[in-house]
C-alpha cells in the first residue's frame, strides 16, 4: 500500500467517525480537505463504476437526464455521463463540487442535498442515482422516497457491510431488484426500481 493510501485511510477513520446515518454535511465537507479522500482511482472503485454503468444500460437503458446524488469530486460522474444525455451532480460538499466541475466539465454540479430547490427545479429526471451515500443520511427511507419523487427511475449502490440495514428500506419499494457486484473479495449491492411505483 502506498504511503498516501495509508494516510487517506487514517483520514477517513478520523473524519468519518460518527457520521453514519446522521446528515453531517459540515463533516463531509471537511472530509474533502484532501483530494480523492475515497481513493476513487483504485481498481475496485473503477470496477464498480464500470459495472454500475453496465447494469444501468442493461436494466434501465440510456436516459436523457440523470441526477447523481452524492457526486463527490466527480469520479463516477465521468462514467455516468456515458449513460445519459444530461448529467446533474449534487453533493453537500462545496469543495467536492468545485473539483467535480473541473473533472467533468460537460456536466452541471450543484451544492446541496436532495431537498434543495435547485434539484427540485430540474426534476423530474429520467434516472436518480445514489452510489455509496445512503449510509450518510439520517433517514434512509425518506431519502429514497425523495429520490423516487425526483426521478422516473432510481438506482442505488451500497457496500456489503450495510445490507442488513439498507436492504429492508429498499425492499419497501414495489418492483425493487437487488443484485451484487463483486471484485477481488469486496462486494456491493446495487438496487433499482421505477420511480412511479411506490
Amino acid at each position: 500500500m502506498k504511503h498516501t493510501d495509508k494516510l487517506k485511510r487514517i483520514w477517513r477513520r478520523v473524519i468519518l467517525r460518527d457520521v453514519r446515518y446522521r446528515d453531517s454535511c459540515k463533516t463531509l465537507d471537511k472530509f474533502y480537505m484532501v483530494s480523492d479522500p475515497w481513493n476513487m482511482g483504485s481498481p475496485s472503485e473503477q470496477y464498480r463504476f464500470a459495472e454500475t454503468n453496465r447494469v444501468i444500460l442493461e436494466e434501465i437503458g440510456r436516459v436523457g437526464s440523470l441526477l447523481e446524488v452524492g457526486c463527490g469530486e466527480g469520479h463516477q460522474s465521468l462514467y455516468l455521463k456515458l449513460v445519459c444525455n444530461r448529467l446533474t451532480g449534487l453533493d453537500v460538499s462545496a469543495r467536492a463540487v468545485q473539483r467535480a466541475r473541473k473533472r467533468c466539465t460537460s456536466a452541471e454540479f450543484l451544492v446541496g442535498d436532495i431537498f434543495c430547490q435547485e434539484a427540485n427545479a430540474r426534476a423530474p429526471f429520467d434516472l436518480v442515482v445514489a452510489c455509496e451515500v445512503l449510509y450518510y443520511m439520517s433517514d434512509v427511507r425518506g431519502a429514497l422516497k425523495r429520490m423516487q419523487a425526483l426521478g422516473r427511475n432510481v438506482f442505488v449502490s451500497y457496500f456489503s457491510r450495510v445490507t442488513d440495514t439498507i436492504d429492508p428500506e429498499i425492499l419497501c419499494f414495489t418492483g425493487a431488484v437487488l443484485r451484487n457486484l463483486e471484485f477481488e473479495g469486496s462486494w456491493w449491492r446495487v438496487a433499482w426500481w421505477r420511480g412511479d411505483q411506490a
